[in-house]
Order: structure tokens, then sequence, then C-alpha cells
């Protein structure tokens, strides 16, 4: 049982610190199947939308789809020591509806006797307040695995240049890429990012530089692929090791 508890406990949190802790989604859905479980998201601006699926298939969310909104809530409990405790209880409460077992609600239980209890969005709300976000893939020309040092460098010219230039644009020159934030009239800076890049970037594509790096960071102990194609798709996968997450932002023209 504890394994289950740790299990479900697990893929919460790296599942919120993947949506939540970016602080741009309001709702996250998520469908299981035998294979995995599935996670979709888009922000309100549709800047971001997250393709994300399990590793490991979460049982109780076989055959079923739920939704997360109120994600601070959740968060909360997640973190309170008595239910983070490895002798808590977590699980997944389930009703019958119209002859389906389904999930409604995340409950935890402390060693004290203290509870609580988190409610699912159910499949037909999160149905219709996030509808299926259709992605048939696409092919890259660049693809590179950001080091600690362009997250710090980007970070910092980020601080200095933000409040002015929000987004940045890839220029690749050669096998060399470089990151150009703000343009020739104005304060500017060119961070160079790699020099063993085989495609090419040539159109003036632009992404908002502080979600970009928000997500990079997610990659601080995990597995990290950036790529870019010069139709205007940036892409970052992230992989914890409990789930793979493909963020996929459209450019700004």
């Amino acid at each position: 049982m504890a394994n289950a508890n740790n299990y479900i406990k697990d893929v919460l949190k790296d599942v919120l610190k993947h949506t939540h802790g970016l602080g741009i989604f309001e709702m996250v859905k998520m469908t299981g199947t035998v294979d995995g479980t599935e996670i979709e998201t888009v922000d309100p601006d549709k800047t971001v939308i997250l393709k994300g699926v399990t590793v490991n298939p979460v049982p109780d969310f076989v055959d079923a789809t739920v939704g997360l909104s109120r994600m601070g809530v959740l968060q909360g409990y997640l973190q309170y020591p008595g239910f983070d405790d490895a002798d808590a209880t977590v699980k997944i409460d389930t009703q019958e509806r119209n002859g389906e077992t389904i999930p409604v609600e995340v409950a935890f239980e402390a060693q004290d006797g203290n509870d609580a209890h988190y409610r699912f969005m159910q499949s037909d709300v999160i149905n219709q307040q996030l509808k299926e976000i259709k992605f048939k893939g696409a092919e890259f020309d660049i693809n590179i695995v950001p080091t600690a040092k362009n997250l710090k460098d980007l970070g910092y010219f980020n601080s200095v240049l933000g409040s002015f230039e929000a987004n940045f644009s890839p220029k690749t020159n050669g096998t060399d890429l470089f990151f150009h934030i703000g343009d020739g009239v104005s304060d500017r800076t060119k961070i160079h990012v790699s020099n063993t890049i085989e495609g090419s970037i040539t159109r003036d594509w632009r992404w908002p530089l502080d979600i970009v790096l928000k997500i990079l960071r997610l990659g601080d102990n995990a597995t990290c692929v950036m790529s870019i194609n010069d139709q205007g798709l940036l892409q970052i996968k992230v992989d914890s090791g409990l789930g793979v997450y493909t963020y996929l932002l459209p450019a700004k023209s």
C-alpha cells in the first residue's frame, strides 16, 4: 500500500511541478490508458501548449479522464508534512456513475487522524473547458541540450532587459546559435548558446524569454532538449523520470 501511496503522491507532485509551477495554467486534463496517463493543458493566451505522459500508468486513472483546477489547494495538501509522511494514506476515491466507476477525489489521511479531500473536475466539465489539443508532430531544424551556463546567461540578461524587451529571437550563423534580445534601434544583446548546430534558422521568429526560461529550469534535475524549426515552432521536452512533458510554443512573428 505504501508503494501505491507514494506513486500517486509522486505523480501528482510531478504534474503540479510541470504545470502549476509555471504559473500560467489554470487547469490540467489527465486521461488514463493502460500504457500511461496523458497530461494536457494550454494557457489562456495559448502561448504554451503542454502534452505530457507518465512513464507508467496511474492505475486509478485507466479509462478515465479527470481535471485538476484549484491546483494551489492540491499542492498545499501534498506539501503538508502529515500527508507527506511515509505512514500517511493518499488514495483516489471513486464513485459509480451511469454504471461506470470513476475517480472523484484524492483523499489524504495523516497518522494523527487529520484528513483532507481534493475534488477532481469531472470529465464532461474538463473536456468542455479544455478542448482536445491536436498536434500531429513536427520536424525541427535545430536541437540543443541547454547548459547551466546558457540558463545563467539568459537569466542574467532577461533580468537586465526583460522590462524593456520580453522576447528573444534565435539566429544561426554557420554552426553557431545566438539568442538575440532587443533589435538594432534599441538596447540589445546577443547570447551565444551553442557552436555545434547542424540546421539553420533564417526567419525572425520571437518567443517570450521569461516563460521559456521557467520551462528550461524544470530540466535542472532532468533531461531537457530544446528544438526549434524555421516554421515558427519551439519545443522543449523535459523528462523528469516520472513523466515526459512536451511544451510547444508557437512563435510571435
